[in-house]
């Protein structure tokens, strides 16, 4: 399985995201869940998104513990803003606040060290008066052993990739035949702009930030661009909610409590149809493909021009993220997630042709 660095840890390349608030809503139950988390953990998969709840924070702590992989798994927890304007870090985010989450979750989940806490931060923030304060309370309890690495939490992505030109360089000395020496300055090339520098992070210079968690996928684009930092990103909702897994389309039966019965027949539908344009991509044709009128139309215009190169829409949408250099995070909810994830880890990477394929569709 590709494995990545996450800070002073090695994870595998594709983690998993657990809620079992969310699970539960789509007809999933606790021991559903642990069972899928346990299958992960025995496969290879290193890296635990879990939510800010107490009783899917334990269900992970158990897991781990069980498995006896303390030193292996990073279980990922969070630290969720108060209600608060954005702008008001002091309030949102203040340290004593911080301080009880961490010990809250240390509780729930019973271990000795929280692997990596999830702490939500816009760009703006390190220019907040309470910055300071909240950087040294994270490095504080870094130092006392109760979290091992810091990562941020994106809510909003402007800002958060900076570009800022290399300074011109220096003058040099000459000398003229007379003796003289004189100062020029060494014209090589156009002066650089911002355009031409290498992208980095706002939090570059905070090293105690190891990472940046985002949603992500072939469907949301919006926070592509922090792909290019150095930092790792940790793609949240890499599947879209089902919609690059092809399993959601019209007409397909949800429980009165899943949140996705708010989309529309037009949200629907346009799901459906993409998910008919990608199905000769993959070798098991995903349900949604022929789940309307117009998703029947459109795979049957699609054409098969290769051999397929994933097994199923999933695996193929998470392949694709870990090409980017993401770190995919897709929900986990029963045994069959983890099927996709573990492909998609163990496969080589994407043929160009095929990258090309999926910018077709999500490009239109």
């Amino acid at each position: 399985m590709r494995q990545r660095a996450l800070g002073a840890a090695t994870v595998s390349a594709i983690g998993c995201s657990v809620s079992l608030a969310i699970s539960a809503r789509r007809g999933h139950d606790a021991g559903t869940v642990e069972r899928a988390l346990l299958a992960a953990l025995e496969l290879g998969i290193t890296l635990v998104d879990v939510a800010a709840e107490p009783d899917t924070e334990k269900l992970a702590g158990e897991v781990v513990r069980a498995q006896r992989l303390r030193d292996r798994a990073v279980v990922a927890t969070r630290v969720p803003s108060l209600p608060a304007a954005r702008e008001d870090l002091a309030a949102r985010l203040p340290v004593k606040y911080v301080q009880e989450r961490v010990e809250a979750s240390l509780r729930a989940s019973r271990l000795e060290v929280l692997p990596l806490v999830l702490v939500p931060l816009g760009a703006a923030d390190r220019r907040a008066r309470a910055w300071p304060e909240l950087a040294g309370a994270c490095a504080r309890l870094v130092r006392e052993g109760k979290v091992q690495q810091w990562a941020a939490l994106v809510e909003d992505p402007h800002g958060f990739v900076v570009r800022e030109p290399a300074p011109p360089p220096p003058p040099r000395e000459t000398t003229t035949p007379s003796g003289l020496i004189l100062s020029i300055a060494e014209v090589v090339a156009p002066a650089p702009t911002a355009a031409d520098a290498a992208p980095r992070s706002a939090f570059a210079e905070e090293p105690w930030l190891v990472a940046l968690h985002a949603p992500l996928s072939a469907c949301e684009r919006a926070n592509e661009e922090l792909l290019a930092t150095s930092l790792p990103v940790l793609a949240s909702a890499p599947l879209s909610a089902g919609a690059l897994a092809g399993t959601v389309g019209p007409g397909v039966a949800l429980r009165l409590t899943d949140e996705r019965r708010a989309l529309d027949d037009a949200h629907l539908a346009r799901i459906a149809v993409a998910a008919a344009r990608l199905a000769p991509l993959v070798r098991t044709e995903p349900p949604a493909a022929t789940s309307c009128e117009a998703a029947r139309a459109a795979r049957e215009r699609a054409v098969r021009t290769r051999d397929p190169e994933a097994s199923t829409l999933a695996e193929l949408a998470l392949r694709r993220l870990l090409d980017r250099g993401a770190l995919p995070l897709p929900r986990l909810h029963h045994r069959d997630h983890v099927i996709d994830a573990v492909a998609a880890a163990l496969a080589p990477p994407l043929s160009a042709a095929a990258h090309a394929d999926l910018d077709a569709v999500f490009d239109t």
